[in-house]
């Protein structure tokens, strides 16, 4: 299971799954049979006014081609298939998709999809890190599940047993929001899991902005153990 940090507006990441190829291709499978239910609807009530030549050049072939880029753009990264799925177009980089990034990523589905009957993007998405076709890589776009992979409160986190009579070390941390201390916690886990430099120096970051908003001096020798006990005074001091 791959997933993705998004910076949201608030500055706060918030971890998605991405969405894999075998969903993509039942999005995609919904999105074909819903262009089609939509051009026959269509194409029926053209038909009373106009003869089949009419209704193909104007029903069909714009549906055709258009319905991905067009559902994109005014349902907001989704489409019939999308929504039906929970799934959703964002950019890589955390901000709102432009016309622009949906128009690149329509375009790059003559290569992805309709010339190579989908095996470019079963392959670039399969094998891609971010689960990209060729027109997300351009684009800086990638396919998330819409729910955010971690749905927990501060008092799940850290399975406390009880602070009932837990002193806490720096009442300060009261002033911090809650997605900020799951960002912490993730920053935590995060290096626990992953024992490399840039974790490591996400780490020391952390530590160094929260020293500043509490007001401290001094670097804890034992930053681990500073989160840690940030969590549980937070914790405590919320209840």
């Amino acid at each position: 299971m791959q997933s993705i940090g998004i910076l949201t507006s608030q500055n706060v990441t918030i971890s998605y799954e991405l969405a894999g190829l075998q969903d993509r291709i039942f999005s995609f499978i919904i999105d074909y049979i819903a262009l089609n239910l939509i051009a026959f609807l269509l194409g029926t009530v053209l038909n009373m006014f106009a003869d089949n030549t009419v209704v193909y050049f104007v029903v069909y072939i714009p549906v055709t081609l258009f319905y991905s880029l067009i559902s994109e753009i005014l349902l907001n990264g989704r489409s019939l298939g999308k929504i039906a799925l929970g799934l959703k177009v964002v950019k890589i980089d955390g901000i709102t998709p432009s016309l622009s990034d949906y128009f690149v990523r329509w375009a790059f589905r003559v290569i992805d999809i309709v010339f190579s009957l989908g095996a470019v993007a079963c392959m670039t998405i399969s094998s891609s890190p971010k689960r990209q076709r060729i027109g997300d890589m351009i684009a800086n776009t990638t396919v998330i599940k819409t729910n955010p992979k971690q749905n927990l409160t501060l008092a799940d986190i850290l399975n406390i047993r009880s602070l009932d009579n837990y002193t806490p070390q720096y009442p300060g941390i009261k002033s911090f929001t809650e997605q900020e201390m799951l960002l912490l916690k993730e920053v935590l886990d995060r290096y626990n899991r992953y024992d490399n430099k840039a974790h490591s120096d996400a780490l020391h970051e952390a530590v160094y902005k929260v020293m500043h908003r509490l007001g401290m001096n001094k670097i804890p020798e034992d930053k681990i153990g500073f989160i840690k006990t940030l969590i549980k005074d937070y914790v405590a001091l919320s209840r």
